[in-house]
């Protein structure tokens, strides 16, 4: 695995209880050894979106856990590093379920929520925009192959726009190059993700058009980011409620401490302050799914090229949330949709 870099638990100081003076050398070791934490490792992006797993560690040291953060690019290899064990919980996209079922897949399950939005359409301050069907006779960049990608073409899909009316222009994912075409006028409109596209309107050449939010559309809505668990890793029940447990309450305290939540996202993503700023006022941190969602996508995927064949039929038994369940004291009926 190439290892872009490791945030581990090394802040977190473990303390070993006093033990009875009578014990020998043996058992002291062995009292010690039962209480190292257990190591997690968790493969994800620099995203600013994926703040509670790069900020998790001191929410599991709590529950004796010590994590390791790996810097990971994509979707697929996050997923590869999940299914091989290499790590034990993975970032993944809400394509993902149907690929792993095309793939035949069964080592890894879905087990909870990650998070919404973090991926947007954003126009060039100037171009007129008021509705979907404005989109016909754009120049729009959007990054063949990624999901931001296929929403933004299944909510123009839902919007009555012509797609073969769009220019669509091939991008890289890098967003310099690309920002810099949007403020040229090259480009009309482009489509990405968090903190890329807030540059772009924190710098005063790009706006979010009030119109037209990718994932606003109830078939498709704004799901971004799943986490997968590596299903030898589940066999540990308890680790895994622990882990979501202190996921859950890393999400909860960023989202009240949003100067903290910067302090994290500085250290990983090099962002700086104002267009995180910027970003974080559309953060959506969700830790249920929505598995009628993911069947949609699901069903999307040979239009798209995510899949050869229709996968929704088999998309429901990717997901696992008893351990959500678990964790948070709420239902898995509550934990399967946004709506409920």
């Amino acid at each position: 695995m190439q290892k872009g870099s490791i945030i581990g638990s090394s802040v977190v100081v473990m303390t070993i209880a006093m033990l009875f003076m009578s014990t020998g050398v043996d058992r002291v070791r062995s009292q010690a050894q039962a209480q190292e934490p257990k190591l997690i490792k968790i493969s994800t992006a620099r995203g600013i979106h994926h703040l509670s797993l790069w900020g998790v560690a001191p929410f599991a040291a709590k529950y004796g856990l010590k994590t390791e953060v790996i810097a990971t690019n994509t979707n697929a290899e996050m997923q590869r590093y999940a299914q091989t064990g290499e790590v034990q919980i993975a970032a993944l996209g809400y394509q993902s379920p149907a690929i792993m079922a095309e793939q035949g897949v069964a080592t890894v399950k879905v087990i909870a929520g990650h998070y919404n939005a973090g991926q947007n359409l954003i126009m060039g301050k100037g171009v007129k925009f008021e509705s979907w069907k404005d989109l016909e006779g754009k120049k729009i960049g959007v990054q063949p192959g990624t999901y931001v990608g296929v929403l933004f073409l299944l909510a123009a899909k839902v919007n009555n726009v012509d797609i073969s009316k769009v220019n669509i222009v091939n991008i890289t994912p890098v967003g310099t190059v690309e920002l810099q075409a949007l403020k040229s006028g090259d480009l009309d409109g482009l489509v990405m993700w968090s903190p890329v596209i807030d540059r772009g309107v924190v710098d005063g050449y790009a706006v979010y058009p009030a119109c037209c939010d990718i994932g606003s559309t109830a078939k498709f809505g704004a799901g971004n980011q799943i986490l997968g668990a590596n299903t030898e890793f589940l066999k540990d029940r308890a680790a895994v409620v622990n882990l979501l447990k202190a996921v859950v309450e890393a999400k909860e305290f960023y989202a009240k401490n949003p100067d903290k939540a910067l302090e994290v996202i500085a250290q990983y993503a090099g962002i700086d302050k104002a267009v995180l700023t910027e970003a974080l006022k559309r953060a959506n941190w969700e830790t249920r799914v929505d598995v009628e969602i993911a069947k949609n996508v699901a069903k999307e995927g040979p239009t798209f090229g995510f899949t050869k064949a229709d996968m929704s039929g088999k998309v429901e038994s990717y997901f696992d949330l008893s351990y959500l369940s678990e964790a948070t004291g709420k239902s898995i009926d509550a934990l399967r949709s946004f709506t409920r």
